[in-house]
């Protein structure tokens, strides 16, 4: 595998960890400290008062058990700036969340003909 599949993986096990957590605690929590840590990868001591590097080494111990030795020691080389930073990269590119055009919700997946919040007509 290469270093960018073995990066994926791991930023998809710290995606359902963060799917995992309740609902507020991702939204207010969560996720606004990856992209802080995100945006600040220099800054180790305060990646590791969030926690961040702690939940980057859990998704990627997970990864470990899975793997044999030469890709072990892949995932071993990767660093957690660079799953954070590939993290908060996957994390921008959302296609499948469409948006409302006046407030911004998020619109349903199955075509509901209003927004929830605004009532403004989501697809045409």
């Amino acid at each position: 595998m290469t270093r960018r599949e073995h990066l994926d993986a791991i930023c998809g096990a710290l995606e359902a960890k963060l799917d995992a957590a309740p609902a507020a605690t991702a939204r207010r929590l969560l996720r606004p400290q990856l992209r802080w840590v995100g945006q600040r990868l220099d800054d180790t001591a305060l990646a590791h008062r969030l926690g961040v590097v702690a939940l980057v080494e859990a998704c990627r111990d997970e990864r470990l058990a899975s793997l044999d030795a030469d890709d072990g020691l892949a995932v071993l080389a990767l660093d957690w700036r660079d799953v954070v930073e590939r993290a908060c990269e996957r994390a921008r590119v959302d296609p499948a969340a469409p948006r409302c055009r006046r407030c911004g919700a998020r619109l349903s997946r199955r075509r509901v003909p209003r927004c929830r919040r605004c009532g403004l007509p989501g697809w045409r």
